[in-house]
């Protein structure tokens, strides 16, 4: 099981933190297919909150997370990162910049 943490700005402009407890890694599919790629097509902040709470833990974020998206509704970009969360100093820290799993994963179901 991949957990990612999602830090996602809705159409109306509001933030939120969620978490995505699983299969989360874009090669796995089911958070493209199942939850990005129909959160983007939407443009209405209540049915963009009513899909990630079928699919996301509100309003929390997970030490153990192995990725981060950052979702933005407003532009229609998805980054993709690593996630570090460190126990000394209890903060999450944004790693590196994997967006290009993402953008090979999306490449490789439009060519299907």
């Amino acid at each position: 099981m991949t957990r990612s943490n999602l830090h996602i700005k809705l159409s109306n402009g509001k933030s939120l933190i969620c978490v995505a407890d699983s299969s989360s890694a874009p090669e796995q599919g089911y958070i493209v297919e199942h939850l990005l790629l129909p959160l983007l097509s939407l443009d209405d902040c209540e049915k963009e909150m009513a899909l990630l709470s079928e699919h996301c833990t509100m309003d929390e974020r997970r030490t153990n997370a192995t990725y981060r998206y950052t979702i933005n509704l407003i532009t229609k970009e998805v980054k993709f990162f690593e996630e570090h969360f460190s126990y000394t100093n209890l903060n999450f820290r944004k790693g590196k910049d994997i967006t290009e799993r993402y953008d090979s994963y999306l490449k490789s179901i439009k060519q299907q």
